[in-house]
């Protein structure tokens, strides 16, 4: 919070999933955090950088909590008029090169993949 101000970050558990929503998190997890939050299956991370964490800090909080999958938020789109980065950096140094885009995912305890997979979240182009 020093540096880009107080963030809430939600750790939400239902059916057996624990999903984490990390807000505009603007500083590296410390071990304390990471242990409090305990085993993340779905983490929501901010990968905008430019009221966040940059690309890689994002990259590292990603080592720190070990998700099954990983939900890429708070960066650039073309129906986003805020001054954030796109997404492309973050996957291209997670060796991403051309994601799929899901308008929505489905998820069970034993559907979870074993490592971190990257899930981009599209959105409807015109409503």
């Amino acid at each position: 919070g020093k540096i880009k101000g107080k963030n809430t970050v939600y750790l939400i558990e239902m059916d057996g999933i624990t999903l984490c929503h990390l807000g505009d998190l603007g500083h590296q997890l410390t071990p304390k955090l990471v242990e409090e939050l305990g085993v993340i299956d779905i983490l929501f991370l901010p990968v905008g950088e430019i009221s966040t964490i940059p690309i890689d800090i994002a990259i590292e909080t990603v080592g720190q909590l070990n998700p099954h999958i990983v939900i890429p938020m708070h960066y650039k789109t073309d129906a986003l008029i805020m001054n954030l980065k796109p997404v492309d950096k973050f996957l291209r140094k997670m060796g991403i090169r051309e994601p799929e885009a899901k308008l929505k995912i489905s998820v069970t305890p034993s559907s979870l993949p074993t490592g971190p997979q990257i899930v981009v979240l599209d959105y409807p182009r015109s409503l």
